[in-house]
């Protein structure tokens, strides 16, 4: 019997067979180009998503140093991350740290619309004793959302921090219009009033301390108050009794 022999290094190509070669052929540069292409940005997306979820963790077991290197990482993949920030500046508010005025700067770039974002700079930059950055801040927020409570108490902190009395009770004043029911907002303009020289505003401020010595969490600030104003009144009788209560508190 004869076996037909196929002689070596030869491969007979046919049209179907060299369609089927090129369209591999094709599809694998493809492959590359793809991988290539959008291989290290889906890498770097999910390397980003696995550091913030990781930092939000720590933030919630208080491990601050932690979340804050975490964050750090993702500022090095992605230059403008506004939830890496805001770890940032948590973080180190939590920890008291001044750097917090920075990470809050950063977070108002990237929201200059947001009357929220430009509020939580102002009020760090009031905390670490930055007036001209609180200042520049509050001007940014447009006239149409100057009438907010939260503007104004922000407004209150800083004309205080300048010395300017007057614009300190406009602006808290303001504050309780817009929320009469913030137990704060009373609480820190009647602070202010009891030592008014209108015995109106005086009174009316009593009245709001006499309610805020029975509220947890304003109990000794507002007994404190009382007191000053009864020994500025020279009512000692009145003060020797406020003074007892604070002492039981």
């Amino acid at each position: 019997r004869r076996v037909k022999r196929v002689r070596s290094g030869q491969l007979k190509f046919t049209p179907t067979r060299l369609a089927i070669c090129a369209a591999a052929l094709l599809l694998g540069f493809a492959f590359g180009w793809i991988l290539l292409t959008y291989g290290p940005e889906a890498y770097r997306g999910w390397r980003e998503s696995s550091l913030l979820k990781n930092a939000g963790a720590l933030m919630a077991k208080e491990d601050f140093d932690g979340a804050t290197r975490a964050a750090r990482e993702v500022l090095q993949l992605h230059h403008d991350s506004l939830p890496a920030f805001r770890i940032l500046a948590e973080a180190s508010e939590k920890q008291n740290k001044p750097e917090t005025v920075a990470w809050r700067a950063q977070i108002a770039r990237l929201e200059p619309g947001n009357v929220d974002s430009q509020l939580n700079l102002a009020s760090a930059a009031l905390r670490f004793g930055r007036l001209d950055t609180a200042s520049k801040a509050l001007d940014t927020v447009s006239p149409a959302q100057r009438d907010r409570a939260a503007y104004h108490v922000v407004a209150g902190w800083l004309a205080r921090a300048q010395g300017n009395d007057a614009d300190v009770e406009t602006h808290f004043a303001a504050a309780v219009a817009q929320e009469p029911g913030n137990d704060l907002y009373q609480f820190n303009l009647a602070v202010l009033r009891v030592r008014s020289t209108t015995p109106e505003k005086r009174d009316e401020a009593r009245k709001v301390l006499e309610r805020l010595k029975g509220v947890p969490g304003y109990r000794a600030g507002s007994l404190r108050a009382l007191l000053g104003d009864a020994i500025q009144m020279n009512d000692l009788p009145r003060a020797d009794s406020l003074a007892q209560e604070l002492q039981m508190s």
